[in-house]
């Protein structure tokens, strides 16, 4: 059923985005958990201004931004603290640079992500699709995925994750080609 529905649509695209840094796409990754694009866009282009302008948000521009500044663009209390280790651990080396990430397996990357309090499987697997391009992704706790899995193949409930796991196994290497399909179909792009 989903290679008829590809075949109506445009093909999905999916690279390693080097525009953006690996802390910048944390970062952004953290402020995103449970919050429309919108809001979370809103969010990290505040956070940026307080941390010093438009350049990458830094590591070292949040271990020197106050609390209260990181908190005052809309950040809140658990994610600021959240950003502050990220910061605090890619300092140290505790979290992989992007070039180390190339050699790591998906697993790997996200047993060192999900090690920071405040990162769990689904920010893992965001920097895994939309920073380091991988394509065997399934994000199935995502509600946009859920959605346009129950979309795509008629079901009358929201689609279970576990659901949406098994039956992606099918798809592999190329499960995140058909996330960013389900999310497609969800944002009304096809």
């Amino acid at each position: 059923m989903l290679g008829q529905f590809i075949k109506k649509f445009e093909p999905v695209t999916l690279a390693p985005n080097n525009r953006i840094t690996l802390f910048e796409a944390l970062v952004k990754s953290v402020i995103g958990q449970q919050l429309s694009g919108k809001a979370a866009h809103s969010i990290l282009s505040k956070l940026k201004v307080q941390v010093g302008g438009k350049k990458p948000i830094s590591p070292e521009k949040i271990l020197s931004t106050p609390y209260g500044k990181i908190r005052s663009a809309g950040v809140s209390d658990s994610k600021a603290r959240t950003i502050i280790t990220l910061a605090e651990m890619v300092k140290t080396g505790a979290i992989p640079s992007s070039r180390k990430m190339r050699s790591m397996s998906d697993e790997e990357i996200v047993q060192a992500l999900t090690a920071v309090k405040g990162i769990g499987q689904w920010t893992a697997e965001m920097i895994l699709m939309f920073k380091l391009g991988r394509q065997d992704v399934m994000p199935a706790t995502d509600l946009g995925v859920r959605k346009g899995y129950s979309i795509i193949f008629k079901s009358k409930e929201l689609a279970a994750p576990k659901t949406i796991l098994e039956h992606s196994q099918k798809w592999s290497p190329y499960r995140s080609f058909a996330a960013k399909y389900f999310w497609a179909v969800v944002d009304g792009k096809l």
